[in-house]
């Protein structure tokens, strides 16, 4: 089932109660206040008059994961160390600033199957033009990602930007040994013009994003047909295995381009928002040129992936003296196809339709303490076709998250909060369709089967997250926090295959951080 029609549900289905919204929103105070400062980032005209308080939050932060249920082209293990700083700020009642800067060392250990610098952790399958040796290797990784953004009222007009860029470094530390260099910027601006309570708006997104690859071998003579496990090929579409003589020096350059129309309300007592966004990307892969160079120009270009995405979504706040409900609905329909300019012909295509229903309520008492309790359901249906591959993937699944906290301790120094949740993933309906297209079946036995009986497996995912914090002076507060979390395959499909050890994924992550 396609889910086109649920564009027009979404712009129908969403209501909800009323409240005041004349109390500022301090965002740290509740772990589940930050998608509301997410949504800050995504549409900033449409909460200019919201009243968020100023708030900084610096961050430093340890995470590791151990992952026996997995897809295959995913680390066994990753470790990161992370500084991050964000922050909202009230420059007067019409302008509002919003800035972040975040840095991260990934440490990945094990990683078979893939040279790019995409995982499948969190989606279905890679983007369909990359090279890989079947060799597990380590790599390492460092991330900078720095965002700025601002909404202004002036008279009848609301005027916003948003503007971000994304360094990623990354190489791994055995042969083969590629290094990829990764530059990411995107602009956003949005116009609107608001009258009584109400607002309409216009956006438009610009992007551009390079990848440049570089490829080297210690031990040459390891990249041979000979060699099974270190020999590099190259995946054209999800199935299909061909030549491409620039393995070792290419690029990928990819441009983005996005509008949007908006509509917001603000009652005495709610506030709802509705968007509606179009973008497109478009990444090319360039080759080496005579004199083996790598470099952005049109005679070099071999290949294209083409994404086009629909989206719907719809919010519902309500602030109240004892509690605040937000409400999230949200609807995309994605599509990718692939274009060889060598072969003048496409043999991939994607399509991913999913909607989403993300509900939050946070019961405040007269102390100041919080407990919260958030659920989310997410239905999606993903195809993938490959037709020189001859390989038909369809998977459509359900996933479902429940967290819920609660401030156990809090006094005037003080504050102590625990939570509790769970996520569970559930295939609804999967086929695989495979036909040998090649004398070699390495990548179907690997990754195709593999992941396959991962997306039929049932997961369950229980987590627990404490966090402390302490009054310093000057209304600045020191939080310590840890989470802790797991995943279980609830059934033995994988295991019986011998693709899996039967071990549950572990995932931990604990730091501290000053609100200031």
């Amino acid at each position: 089932m396609k889910f086109k029609y649920f564009h027009l549900l979404s712009l129908l289905s969403f209501s909800s109660a009323l409240a005041q919204v004349s109390d500022s929103l301090f965002v740290p105070q509740n772990n589940l206040y930050y998608r509301a400062f997410d949504k800050v980032w995504e549409n900033p005209i449409q909460y200019g008059r919201y009243p968020f308080k100023d708030f900084t939050e610096t961050e430093l932060a340890f995470q590791t994961k151990d992952l026996n249920l997995k897809r295959q082209q995913v680390a066994e293990k990753a470790t990161a160390y992370e500084f991050k700083t964000q922050g909202i700020f009230n420059v007067n009642e019409r302008l509002r600033l919003l800035g972040s800067f975040s840095y991260q060392m990934l440490q990945e250990k094990d990683l078979a199957f893939n040279l790019s610098s995409e995982r499948t952790e969190n989606q279905f399958v890679l983007s369909p033009h990359y090279i890989f040796v079947p060799k597990k290797g380590n790599w390492e990784s460092q991330i900078y990602y720095i965002k700025g953004g601002l909404s202004y009222i002036y008279e009848g007009l609301d005027l916003g930007a948003t503007l971000d860029y994304k360094n990623f470094n990354s190489f791994r530390k055995n042969d083969p040994r590629p290094s990829i260099n990764t530059a990411d910027y995107n602009g956003r601006l949005f116009v609107g013009y608001h009258f009584d309570k109400h607002q309409l708006s216009i956006n438009g997104q610009w992007g551009r994003k390079s990848d440049a690859v570089d490829v080297d071998y210690v031990n040459r003579e390891l990249n041979s047909p000979i060699n099974d496990l270190y020999f590099i090929r190259f995946s054209n579409g999800y199935g299909r295995l061909i030549n491409f003589s620039a393995y070792n020096n290419f690029g990928y350059k990819t441009t983005l381009n996005s509008g949007g129309v908006g509509y917001a309300f603000r009652g005495e007592k709610d506030y709802f928002t509705i968007n509606y966004n179009y973008s497109k990307s478009l990444q090319t892969l360039y080759g080496k040129s005579a004199e083996g160079y790598t470099y952005f120009d049109e005679s070099l270009e071999q290949m294209k992936y083409r994404l086009t995405n629909y989206q719907t979504d719809a919010n519902y706040w309500r602030k109240g003296v004892r509690f605040d409900y937000m409400a999230n609905l949200n609807f995309q329909s994605i599509t990718g196809d692939n274009y060889s300019l060598t072969e003048m012909g496409q043999n991939y295509r994607m399509t991913l339709d999913q909607l989403a229903l993300d509900q939050k309520i946070i019961f405040k008492n007269e102390d100041g303490s919080t407990s919260g309790i958030g659920l989310n359901a997410t239905y999606s249906d993903f195809s993938a076709v490959d037709l020189l591959g001859s390989t038909e993937k369809y998977i459509k699944s359900l996933d479902l998250a429940l967290v819920g906290n609660k401030d156990v301790v809090n006094n005037s120094k003080q504050r102590l909060n625990l939570e509790l949740g769970a996520k569970a993933y559930f295939p609804l309906n999967t086929e695989l369709n495979y036909v040998p297209a090649s004398p070699t079946t390495l990548f179907y036995d690997n990754v195709i089967a593999h992941d396959q009986l991962y997306d039929q497996t049932s997961k369950l995912g229980p987590q627990l997250g404490i966090q402390f914090f302490q009054s310093i002076k000057n209304k600045t507060q020191l939080k310590i926090f840890t989470t802790f979390a797991s995943l279980f395959a609830l059934d033995t499909k994988m295991k019986d295959s011998g693709y899996y050890n039967g071990n549950p994924n572990l995932y931990f992550r604990a730091g501290l951080a000053l609100f200031y």
